[in-house]
């Protein structure tokens, strides 16, 4: 699933017209029935990180890192989490802790 979390990150930074002042979350997430599934999110120039940085954060205290994503809504618990940055390249990234 990483794999193709990081193929997809790759494939994004290809795409003409994404070049613009804005980070893009991806993240893996699982909702209530525990279906995994990858959502993603143009944020804000430097938003992508500090938010990413929290989950990190939120997870040492041992808390689950819930995110609510808009169009089309979708709640969940985030898995792993990365940022591309507007020039292509991979910035922050989170994974949740496992047991």
């Amino acid at each position: 699933m990483k794999k193709a979390l990081l193929i997809g990150i790759a494939a994004l930074s290809l795409l003409p017209g994404t070049a613009h002042a804005a980070e893009i979350l991806i993240t893996l997430m699982h909702d209530e029935a525990g279906r995994r599934s990858i959502h993603q999110v143009s944020l804000n120039d430097g938003y992508c990180v500090e938010l990413v940085t929290r989950f990190g954060k939120q997870a040492k205290n041992g808390l689950p890192v819930t995110l609510t994503l808009p169009e089309p809504d979708f709640t969940g618990v985030v898995i792993e989490a990365y940022c591309v940055m507007p020039d292509g390249s991979t910035g922050a990234k989170f994974e949740a802790p496992t047991i």
